[in-house]
């Protein structure tokens, strides 16, 4: 019977790990993503500004 307990420990942990690496996958493209929201309106901001300068 310990040996099962042991066996839920090591399962129940390893569940735990792979929960917690997926958030942390998650939050991380969260953030990227933000960040390539914000270069591509810099990107569109910017190729506005040249297209009016040609005028």
């Amino acid at each position: 019977m310990d040996k099962l307990f042991y066996l839920f420990l090591a399962y129940t942990f390893i569940w735990v790990l792979i929960f917690g690496y997926t958030l942390r996958l998650g939050r991380r493209q969260l953030h990227v993503q933000t960040e390539l929201d914000i270069l591509q309106k810099t990107i569109d901001r910017k190729g506005e500004n040249r297209v009016r300068n040609d005028d």
